[in-house]
């Protein structure tokens, strides 16, 4: 949050922004967060209000709950499909690095086989 502000770097505005929008959270722990940077005394920024609409937002507009806490409870509630996942992306690739060695294998009896050695 403390990049936000930084003119030049407009990656980390933004996503900060869309964490904000798509998750529908403000701020770290909540939108109280937001008062400790001197841009954001008046109200947090637009990505963290409900209505959308408004132009200027206020603290009593903001999304309640935080970021934080809203990812958190996210990967905790889908850590399971998020372990499947990882599993299945390590077994294709345990996979494939076995097929190769067996590819590597067959080619170098194939080249023997061709080509005796001849002592």
């Amino acid at each position: 949050m403390g990049k936000y502000e930084q003119k030049n770097n407009t990656i980390c505005k933004d996503t900060i922004d869309t964490v904000q929008s798509v998750l529908e959270c403000c701020g770290t722990d909540n939108a109280a967060d937001w008062e400790k940077y001197p841009d954001f005394v008046a109200g947090p920024p637009s990505s963290c209000c409900k209505n959308k609409d408004e132009k200027t937002c206020t603290y009593d507009q903001a999304y309640p709950e935080g970021c934080y806490t809203k990812i958190n409870t996210f990967v905790n509630s889908n850590a399971k499909y998020i372990g499947f996942g990882v599993l299945g992306v390590a077994l294709v690739e345990l996979a494939g690095m076995a097929l190769a060695c067996y590819l590597r294998t067959f080619i170098v009896k194939r080249t023997e086989y061709l080509q005796p050695h001849t002592a």
